[in-house]
């Protein structure tokens, strides 16, 4: 039994796993170019800044969001982290235990509830209808014009 759980052969390829190299398997903020030249990009050879300056800035840049990035994953990213977890936890819990049952039960009741109201439907009030249907059947309407004489108008 433990050893087909570490059989490579039983992996299914559809689940993608995360790698150190890849941590975003599923392109979640592919947006989020932050990287030094896609912040800080200078158009043209005129507003160029010195090339020491800039490789300085470059790597007060990277090291900089890097330091402060981590520092902040650690001091508010894992409370965040327990946060969220509780929270899909008790909507993955919810959903699987109490709203799909409930939303079964009413697609169930309504469709057989569905069923009665045909029957009576087709019982009672399609006779019904049916029968209206024959009485008003031969009702024939002529329409015609006739003008009205102005005397008769009420005036305004």
């Amino acid at each position: 039994m433990a050893a087909s759980y570490s059989n490579k052969e039983n992996v299914d390829p559809s689940i993608v796993t995360v790698t150190c190299d890849n941590r975003d398997p599923h392109g979640i903020n592919k947006h989020l170019q932050l990287d030094f030249f896609n912040v800080i990009a200078e158009p043209d050879t005129s507003a160029y800044n010195f090339e020491l300056l800039h490789e300085i800035s470059n790597k007060v840049y990277r090291y900089t969001k890097i330091i402060i990035y981590r520092f902040l994953s650690i001091l508010i990213g894992l409370p965040l982290m327990l946060c969220w977890g509780l929270i899909f936890g008790i909507y993955s819990f919810t959903m699987i235990w109490i709203a799909v049952p409930i939303r079964r039960l009413c697609q169930s009741a309504i469709a057989e509830g569905g069923l009665y109201i045909q029957t009576i439907s087709d019982a009672i009030v399609a006779p019904l209808f049916r029968s209206f249907g024959q009485v008003y059947s031969n009702v024939r309407m002529t329409l015609f014009s006739h003008a009205i004489d102005s005397s008769k108008q009420i005036q305004v």
